[in-house]
């Protein structure tokens, strides 16, 4: 295996990051950040979700850690080939970003990262778009 550490383009954002925070603490609203072109079968409980990305196998994530106003941590399940963290990073000064990082085969990392990168870069614009009261 080998590790790998991913980050998305920072964004501005036009929600306050408490906002944003509390938004994403909800994992009903995940779905918003991914590309919709992408993204199939999504299905969401309060703790998890579930869904495949054209080209990469199924996921399974859970939320894994609460840094209050600052970051949430997501985290994959019962997956041994990919096994990854998602993390949200939030600023006081109204930007954001997201991270994935974690361990794969290095043969699958060379095919994964470029559609990787464009899901992380994806979700980041489309949270840094979300306007939110």
């Amino acid at each position: 295996m080998a590790y790998f550490s991913l980050l998305s383009k920072t964004h501005s954002t036009k929600t306050p990051t408490d906002v944003l925070y509390d938004f994403m603490c909800d994992f009903n609203n995940f779905k918003d950040l991914l590309p919709t072109d992408r993204i199939e079968n999504f299905t969401c409980t309060a703790e998890q979700c579930s869904f495949g990305i054209k080209g990469l196998v199924p996921l399974t994530i859970k939320i894994k850690e609460y840094a209050p106003k600052k970051r949430i941590t997501f985290e994959t399940l019962g997956l041994a080939k990919f096994v990854f963290t998602l993390h949200i990073h939030f600023s006081e000064n109204q930007t954001e970003h997201v991270q994935l990082e974690g361990d794969m085969n290095p043969f699958i990392k060379v095919m994964a990262e470029k559609p990787l990168t464009e899901l992380i870069d994806t979700m980041a614009l489309k949270l840094s778009l979300l306007e939110l009261a």
